[in-house]
């Protein structure tokens, strides 16, 4: 087996994390109780914050690198997601 570390931990809680959010996204699209949707939406948010928190911590201690775009490539990207 192999030995836990740091980096393969925070992927594993990462992809967790993410697999919670898409379960979140779907128990809210398919509900229509206002009291369900609330409080699967606030644990939601809570749970985003944490995903959050975690990929900028894995991001600065190496573990998740990121490449920086530059304004253009910002630009292309939104002006493609815009026009559909």
């Amino acid at each position: 087996m192999r030995a836990l570390n740091d980096k393969l931990m925070a992927e594993d809680v990462l992809a967790h994390l993410r697999d919670l959010m898409t379960a979140s996204g779907m128990a809210i699209k398919h509900s229509n109780c206002p009291r369900m949707r609330a409080t699967v939406t606030k644990t939601s948010e809570a749970t985003a914050k944490l995903q959050f928190d975690l990929f900028c911590y894995m991001n600065e201690n190496g573990m998740y690198p990121i490449k920086n775009v530059t304004d253009q490539e910002l630009k292309s990207v939104i002006m493609m997601h815009e026009k559909k």
